[in-house]
């Protein structure tokens, strides 16, 4: 039965806008601990039934079997943290949503193909970056910082746009950055060098220190990528291992210089003493953890009012997605996270004849930013933060090229952008046939 391309079409572009929008709405709403915004939950809720009716999930129920093993090894970790979470009522809120966001992404993503979802999220990022040009030259009091933040010194001249930090507004920019860098097709010229110029520029301006550097390294990666050859793979993995054999070495020998850094509360503006309080709490607790979403803004039962003080009780995140999930979900659930978000794409990426190329380049660059950006800030695992849905968005458009024919039957389309989906054939297969389009 094929898929409803429109509805798909839709229900991913309001996705897209929620996520967004969602770091405004998060700022909106912050006053009740827990709570979330109410407009994102209806919101996320209606995308996923849309998605359901928009693969006829409803008739049949193997098309909601949409999420690769290694992530749903990690959801089902977070699910089981409710047992022993602080404030499982907030948990299962948290963890729904973030189940519904990372469904919707890979069913969204396998119904409408690859180039499809490349062009949505490419229009989505340059409207974002014109809302935020136009948010700084309209409204400086909003597109502008205009005052400090405590543990947060240096912010005022800032662009922020209308996403409430620049950190999330250099998260979004450092992100049309590289879609806009990697895997042109048929983008003229005319149309690509503007936006990166324009966005570069605004990136430069948020002076958001993590974005700007890691989106550099994850340009640079990305290219080297788009130069990789599917025969190399042995050599590949060979390099990595010796990678992270180096750096294991590296911290042994100067791990009195690094605890030195850790133990400066002025390095990384004041992330350290963030660190420095949850190491103590992960200490206490080295097992499970707080469980998934219970431990940042649940009123009075948050361990950050016993191991944090001052400025300290009022952070919502550890500006550290890997230490924030081990205080959540503890050593084995971080482990679990690793393995679906990273160690498995990684695999995929090297092992992929489909994804060599610029199209590899491209989704390289973004999981070497997501990891790179989530040592200074928190995404992995995190809802429906920007962070999170890029890499989720990485990971299916990952999961979903690699299993694409290349010779695969095409039937006629009347769908709103089926000139954007040249090489995709759509992956819902029932009793052995591959979807077809509207």
């Amino acid at each position: 039965m094929p898929v409803r391309m429109n509805a798909a079409i839709i229900a991913f572009v309001v996705m897209m806008l929620l996520t967004m929008l969602g770091p405004l709405m998060t700022y909106e709403s912050s006053g009740t601990a827990g709570t979330g915004s109410l407009v994102r939950q209806i919101g996320y809720l209606a995308v996923a039934l849309i998605t359901v009716f928009a693969i006829h999930a409803e008739t049949r129920l193997k098309r909601l079997d949409a999420i690769p093993w290694p992530m749903l090894l990690a959801l089902a970790w977070c699910w089981a943290s409710l047992f022993w979470a602080i404030e499982p009522g907030i948990a299962l809120r948290r963890i729904v949503l973030t189940t519904l966001v990372i469904w919707s992404v890979f069913a969204l993503v396998r119904a409408m193909g690859v180039d499809r979802t490349i062009l949505i999220v490419r229009v989505i990022l340059v409207l974002t970056l014109l809302a935020n040009y136009a948010a700084v030259y309209c409204d400086p009091t909003v597109g502008i910082h205009m005052v400090e933040e405590p543990g947060d010194g240096g912010l005022m001249g800032d662009w922020r746009g209308y996403m409430a930090h620049k950190n999330m507004a250099g998260l979004v920019t450092a992100m049309c950055v590289l879609f806009f860098l990697f895997y042109r097709e048929n983008m003229p010229r005319y149309v690509q060098l503007p936006v990166l110029l324009a966005a570069v520029f605004f990136l430069a301006m948020t002076s958001s220190r993590t974005s700007v550097a890691v989106c550099a390294a994850a340009a640079v990666m990305g290219l080297f990528f788009t130069r990789y050859n599917f025969r190399y793979r042995g050599i590949a993995f060979t390099v990595l291992l010796a990678l992270v054999i180096a750096a294991a070495v590296v911290q042994n020998v100067y791990q009195d210089p690094f605890l030195r850094t850790l133990n400066d509360p002025t390095a990384f503006t004041g992330r350290t003493v963030i660190w420095d309080a949850l190491l103590r709490y992960y200490r206490d607790n080295p097992l499970l953890g707080s469980g998934y979403g219970s431990f940042w803004n649940i009123g009075p039962a948050s361990p950050m009012n016993r191991y944090g003080s001052d400025w300290l009780i009022g952070v919502q995140q550890a500006h550290n997605g890997f230490l924030d999930m081990l205080i959540q979900i503890g050593p084995i659930g971080l482990g679990v996270v690793i393995f679906a978000t990273i160690v498995m794409p990684m695999i995929k990426l090297l092992t992929a004849r489909q994804v060599e190329g610029a199209l590899g380049g491209l989704l390289f660059a973004i999981l070497v930013f997501c990891i790179g950006h989530n040592a200074t800030e928190t995404s992995l695992f995190d809802r429906d933060s920007v962070g999170q849905v890029f890499v989720v968005l990485m990971i299916a458009l990952l999961w979903t090229a690699a299993s694409r024919r290349k010779n695969a039957s095409r039937g006629g389309s009347t769908d709103l952008l089926s000139w954007a989906n040249r090489d995709d054939d759509q992956q819902f297969d029932t009793a052995g046939a591959t979807a077809g389009k509207d």
